[in-house]
């Protein structure tokens, strides 16, 4: 994650029959045939096959190895893992979604793989800087502490990335009447000169609506007197006139007024033109918002894992603006600019002091309550003067609380007061996938991951034209400057492209491990066949079937399989793999703790059955409770610690 996350000391342990603590000795260590569990739809089966055979016949053959590959159906694959785990029959390498990769090596089922790591990487047989490093980190762990970071001892490898962007559907937003370009931010001057053409080789003269307009360097624009303001709600939206130009940008990421905006022009019932879509935009996922102005939905209040849930929380977040850095008074990191500060440096505390949540998702300081929420509106009255001090002096930028970005979410599904109503509920998806939702044209935007692109491919064929674009992120504009009102007049607003503040480019990534089971009896051959998976020649065979590969310099065999002529804009995917993170169910040893407030956030505020307010103030409490079982709170860790 963006931070190190620590939880219990004591480490829960699996409901199944006790795991051996230490693994059975190798009766073949120098080779041999080994068993490979993993899973997947035909096309992920049918790469992994053509990876274990290209292995087999050739590094295999070298070290001694053969491999045999089962593919296991996906809804039955934990299950089978977990009781494999004992077993003198079970796999010796298989897969660990990153989502369980901590209950699994807990309850001893992973094999440390560190040493195996280090003596090759000094052999110069592996290079874990080929590998996207958000990849690498999640699968490091401290089984004592339940610490994941960079210096946490390795128990798997990834195979893969599947980091998260929108895809939106061409054809429906051409019908609509929007311009679709794929323009850099540093190319929009030359784009509208008409001196270069686009990524889909389109200039600026082939949109004759465009012909007198200097498009702004947007995700969307729309060229009339509206602009949508962060601080309102969906009640008060505008249909554009007819005639009114609309520009879609796949190359610049929107922020959350402009995603809302294009969201409303594509939802059937908020529109009187022809829209062929019946929603939007739909998004599972409230990463990329929370985690865009620096808030979390779990938060360490001591700094030795004092866990408090935090998606109430209307504390103000922070960030380092270009081209300055700040020192945290607690942690002692050197945040750099584009970096949000953590919980403990933007609070107004001192070592030794106990930070403890209340019910209304503030906090309390050594018992006394350090403020008041005030309907998700961002408080600073909680923060440390120091802090206040650098956003006086230009250093740091105060963003959105948690709270509101976690409202923002909330909102888009929502039918009633300000919400929007251009998501359809969750509960839409009963009889079919969300992806299947985009594929059969009735959501015009969706976050998903990158492994859905084959899926994407298949059941859209030619129905109709698509591509991907960055995730939106949390940005608001400056009023406009004097020449632009003179310019543009009550538009001036539509063309202003000055940033006042902007969070961080978020969002979270998928990823499966290769591990060894603690119970193999062939751990060295394990470990060679799990070496060249993760290296360069497996990893091209894997990108060739459509699947982004773990390895960075293998991106193009990607980009060549499904998107030669650049038409789809694959490379948001790889672009974001640089930054995502693993997503919640990763933080802790298992997902009870999100099941807690998750279940009703998704089956009930975000069905229309429950207002946020409600949520807030029943599930507040709820989370607090649920998450404390994970942390320090009772063995004198509950302190303020300086880092």
């Amino acid at each position: 994650m963006k931070k190190k996350i620590l939880s219990i000391l004591l480490v829960l342990m699996l409901a199944i029959v006790p795991f051996a603590a230490v693994g059975c000795k190798d009766d073949d260590s120098e080779g041999g045939t080994i068993r490979f569990w993993g899973y997947g739809d035909a096309t992920a089966k049918e790469a992994y096959q053509a990876m274990v055979d290209a292995y087999n016949a050739g590094q295999g053959k070298t070290d001694g190895v053969e491999v045999k590959f089962s593919s296991k159906p996906e809804s039955g694959y934990i299950s089978l893992i977990e009781q494999s785990a004992t077993s003198k029959t079970g796999p010796d390498v298989y897969f660990a979604w990153d989502r369980l990769f901590k209950k699994w090596t807990a309850a001893d089922m992973t094999v440390n793989l560190t040493d195996y790591v280090k003596a090759d990487e000094e052999a110069g047989l592996i290079d874990l800087d080929g590998i996207w490093d958000s990849t690498v980190s999640r699968f490091r762990y401290d089984k004592e502490l339940n610490m994941s970071g960079e210096n946490e001892d390795i128990y798997g490898l990834p195979i893969d990335a599947s980091p998260t962007a929108l895809y939106y559907n061409k054809s429906a937003m051409a019908d609509r009447g929007i311009t679709v370009i794929s323009v850099a931010e540093e190319d929009m001057e030359a784009w509208n000169k008409n001196e270069i053409a686009d990524n889909y080789g389109k200039k600026k003269s082939d949109f004759p609506a465009l012909a007198n307009i200097t498009v702004p360097a947007k995700g969307f624009f729309r060229d009339d007197a509206y602009t949508r303001k962060t601080e309102q709600g969906g009640t008060n939206w505008t249909e554009p006139a007819s005639g009114v130009a609309l520009v879609f940008n796949d190359q610049i990421a929107m922020n959350w007024d402009e995603i809302e905006d294009l969201g409303f022009l594509m939802t059937k019932k908020k529109n009187n033109a022809s829209v062929t879509t019946d929603y939007g935009y739909y998004t599972e996922w409230w990463f990329n918002y929370g985690w865009s102005v620096g808030g979390d939905c779990v938060v360490d209040l001591s700094g030795n894992g004092s866990w408090a849930y935090s998606h109430g929380d209307w504390s103000a977040n922070y960030i380092v603006k270009e081209g300055k850095t700040y020192t945290g008074a607690i942690t002692g990191k050197v945040y750099q600019a584009g970096e949000t500060l953590e919980f403990l440096d933007k609070i107004d505390c001192q070592e030794g002091d106990v930070i403890e949540p209340d019910e209304k998702g503030g906090y309390k300081k050594n018992g006394v309550n350090m403020g008041s929420a005030n309907d998700g509106i961002t408080n600073e009255s909680i923060t440390r003067p120091e802090v206040k001090a650098a956003a006086a002096d230009g250093t740091l930028s105060i963003m959105p609380s948690i709270r509101e970005a976690f409202t923002r979410f909330c909102r888009l599904a929502g039918q009633s007061g300000s919400d929007l109503n251009i998501c359809p509920y969750p509960s839409a998806f009963s009889t079919t996938s969300s992806i299947q939702y985009f594929t059969s044209e009735k959501v015009a935007m969706i976050v998903e991951r990158g492994y859905q692109i084959p899926v994407v491919e298949e059941y859209v064929g030619n129905e109709f034209e698509w591509a991907v674009a960055p995730l939106p992120v949390f940005k608001e504009y400056k009023a406009p400057s004097d020449e632009l009102v003179s310019q543009y007049g009550d538009k001036a607003d539509a063309y202003n492209t000055e940033v006042a503040r902007k969070g961080k480019i978020a969002g979270h990534s998928e990823s499966t491990a290769l591990v060894i089971r603690e119970r193999s009896t062939k751990k060295d051959a394990s470990w060679k066949f799990i070496r060249w998976m993760v290296g360069e020649e497996a990893q091209a065979i894997k990108a060739s079937y459509g699947f982004i590969p773990n390895q960075k310099s293998k991106v193009d065999v990607f980009y060549n399989k499904l998107d030669a002529d650049g038409t789809k804009n694959l490379a948001a995917f790889v672009e974001a793999a640089e930054y995502e993170t693993p997503g919640d169910w990763w933080y802790m040893v298992n997902r009870d703790w999100i099941d807690v407030w998750a279940s009703p956030l998704n089956s009930q505020v975000r069905n229309g059955n429950l207002t946020l307010e409600e949520y807030f103030n029943t599930y507040i409490t709820a989370g607090n409770n649920e998450v404390r079982s994970y942390g320090n709170w009772d063995n004198g860790l509950n302190k303020v610690t300086k880092g």
